[in-house]
């Protein structure tokens, strides 16, 4: 019998095919998935946890001067060279420019004006045949001053008043007594007591008039005694603010050494948070160098697999994916690198700051230390004291002003009393003469009518005299004020002919502030027009401004007096950005707002900076990595693993999930979604990944 047809070999040799063909299935089904596995993306996933975001509105803008300084000059001269160039820091006296040693066009039009004017002064002194007296009180200014020319104006045209008034009273006197004559009777009266009575009443007038011109010399010396206490108080008002600078200089020096312990831990805190950030750029980087060896790894793996791919499409991903991971390790490497130079900065100034503490002590005892302080804030109360003692004196001087206005006032009423006494005692004669016979009486009025004509005669005399010292007096006036005005013009143009020539030879123009040198116009060999800018500088402590726009959603997020953040902080060197203004766009006022901020630090203008503000935070349930937000026709999305179960394992299905944006800061974004939280999201994969898309998570 043949043994192929044998029953149970048959059977033998079925089981053995079935047991080689399960074999062979359970070994292909498990390549297979080791082969499918290698092929799915890597996903690396992060969890949707609750978090906190900080919004940040980012810009950037240009920087400009504050307040530009323009250096110019007020003449013409020549450049031999320039001494700086943009960007140069000066302090004030530096010089800018170097000038070619020649007589400027202004110094010579100065030295001509001055010649005029010298010519023309002495042209008025023969002309007005001034006196030699008279010329050297102008020259060495001891002249009247104006209240004083004043006075004496006032005294000649009061004498012409006083001659005119006798002149006049003469000429009544006269024609009364010739109107007397035609009513003379025949008795004869004794007005010896009368006339006795009219002279002293005239002595006691002319006393009085001289009281009042006393009187009149006391105020004036007053009004100049004012002026003097004037005077005083600017001296001292001068004295006490140097006190108080040099005061508040040592009070600031101690000041500093007072602070120093807080600012020194200022420092500290300072070198902790760079070293903190250097700490974690190492990780970011340490990490991204980590991805990249695997995204090289798993192509070189993906080669092996295929040495003759005919997938041009998988390897071009596959590239992109290593050149993206690439880009990144080198952004984390040039983070880490700014990390470590802000953290080298950062520990420097402290050391450096460390041991400014000796120096500063140094200064301050070097200066006398706090009994220096007592002495100067001792000196600071004395001159202050000085300082109201000369204002009250101010005042004192001003009270005696109007006592002695008032003591004018009192002479002048007792001359007119004493000369209302003259009137009448001159009255009482008349009637008495009146009742003399008329022999007599005409005699005696004759005598009269010839005294009064004397009279008249000689107030005529006096008023004729009185107009002359007058009028010669107002000339006289007059033409010392006009030499003196003369004389003011000569010494200005001559201190303006000396300060031209010394800038003729070895001239330079100085900084005239502390700055920085913003431009420079003028080259060497170039001449200056007056009043033109040569340079312009930025001034110290003025400051900076610099403006860029941003929505009014997101300015709606921003405050005044913000403090910005630079994009690439560490590249500056204490620079501050505040922000001080919040304003409709010019170009879209209904849009958009103009942020200007206040730059403080070692800038230039025409710098451009990148700036990052707003401090307001907010707590949120769902938050992701900003990788994780993906976005395409239909809105912004995530892709979250789901895991199902398997014969051979878990396999993992990438699944869509819609989310709404909330906020977003430079490393996570507040969503809106379906979610519990605590999901795995995708971030990164080493393959495109698609919705319903089974994936490989990373070891």
């Amino acid at each position: 019998m043949n043994e192929n047809t044998n029953p149970a070999k048959r059977r033998e040799w079925v089981k053995n095919a079935a047991i080689i063909f399960l074999s062979i299935m359970l070994v292909l089904t498990f390549f297979s998935n080791t082969i499918m596995n290698y092929s799915l993306p890597e996903v690396a996933t992060e969890y949707v946890q609750s978090g906190t975001i900080t919004e940040k509105v980012r810009g950037t803008g240009t920087i400009t001067a504050s307040d530009p300084y323009n250096v110019s000059i007020s003449e013409s001269r020549v450049i031999s060279s320039v001494a700086v160039k943009p960007g140069d820091e000066v302090k004030k006296g530096d010089p800018l420019f170097y000038l070619e040693d020649m007589e400027s066009t202004e110094l010579l039009d100065a030295e001509k004006e001055l010649n005029s004017l010298i010519l023309a002064y002495q042209l008025a002194v023969i002309t007005e045949s001034m006196e030699v007296g008279t010329v050297s009180n102008i020259e060495s200014d001891r002249t009247l001053s104006l209240t004083q020319k004043q006075q004496r104006l006032q005294s000649a045209i009061s004498a012409v008043d006083a001659a005119q008034a006798e002149y006049d009273a003469a000429t009544l006197q006269v024609a009364a007594v010739n109107k007397e004559l035609g009513y003379i009777g025949n008795q004869v009266v004794d007005t010896t007591n009368e006339k006795n009575a009219v002279s002293n009443a005239q002595k006691e007038a002319n006393a009085a008039g001289q009281a009042v011109a006393d009187a009149q010399a006391d105020a004036a010396k007053a009004v100049e005694n004012v002026t003097i206490a004037e005077n005083n108080v600017l001296i001292k008002e001068n004295e006490f603010e140097s006190a108080q600078t040099e005061a508040n200089n040592m009070q600031s020096l101690k000041n500093e050494i007072e602070n120093y312990p807080s600012e020194l831990e200022n420092k500290k805190k300072d070198a902790d948070e760079a070293q903190t950030l250097f700490d974690n750029a190492k990780l970011e980087l340490e990490k991204e160098e980590n991805n990249l060896d695997y995204l090289n790894k798993a192509f070189e793996q993906w080669k092996n697999d295929n040495p003759t791919p005919s997938d041009a499409e998988e390897a071009e991903k596959q590239l992109m994916a290593i050149r993206k991971q690439e880009e990144c390790v080198k952004e984390k490497q040039e983070i880490y690198k700014k990390a470590s130079d802000a953290l080298e900065v950062a520990k420097q100034e402290y050391l450096a700051y460390e041991q400014s503490y000796p120096i500063l002590q140094e200064q301050y005892t070097s200066k006398g230390g706090d009994e220096k302080l007592g002495q100067l804030n001792s000196n600071v109360a004395a001159k202050k004291t000085e300082w109201d003692q000369a204002k009250q004196a101010v005042i004192d001087a001003e009270n005696n002003v109007s006592e002695a206005n008032k003591e004018v006032a009192n002479k002048q009423n007792e001359q007119s009393n004493k000369t209302s006494a003259v009137t009448n005692a001159q009255q009482a004669l008349t009637d008495k003469e009146n009742s003399n016979n008329n022999a007599v009486d005409k005699a005696n009025v004759s005598n009269q009518l010839l005294d009064a004509q004397d009279r008249q005669a000689k107030a005529q005399i006096n008023l004729d005299k009185a107009k002359e010292d007058l009028t010669e007096i107002q000339k006289e006036l007059l033409a010392e004020i006009n030499l003196e005005s003369q004389n003011d013009a000569i010494e200005l143009q001559q201190e303006k002919v000396e300060k031209l020539r010394e800038k003729s030879v070895g001239a330079t123009i100085d900084a005239p502030v502390d700055g920085i040198v913003m431009s420079v116009n003028k080259a060497a060999g170039e001449k200056t027009e007056p009043e033109e800018a040569l340079a312009v500088m930025q001034v110290a402590g003025k400051g900076f401004t610099l403006v860029f726009s941003a929505t009014t959603e997101q300015a709606r997020k921003l405050s005044v007096g913000d403090i910005a953040e630079l994009q690439n902080a560490w590249y500056y060197d204490n620079v501050k950005a505040t922000l001080t203004s919040i304003k409709p766009d010019p170009d879209d006022p209904a849009q958009k707002k103009q942020l200007t901020f206040q730059i403080e630090g070692d800038v230039q203008s025409g710098q451009s900076l990148s700036l990052s503000v707003g401090q307001k935070s907010a707590d949120y349930e769902l938050v992701v990595p900003n990788s994780a937000i993906r976005e395409d026709n239909n809105g912004k999305f995530i892709l979250i693993v789901e895991s199902k179960s398997s014969p051979l394992g878990n396999r993992y299905i990438a699944t869509r999930v819609d989310v709404e944006v909330v906020a977003s800061d430079d490393t996570h974004t507040a969503i809106s979604a379906g979610l519990y939280g605590y999901e795995y999201v995708i971030t990164t994969a080493t393959k495109p990944v698609e919705a319903g898309k089974q994936v490989r998570l990373t070891d």
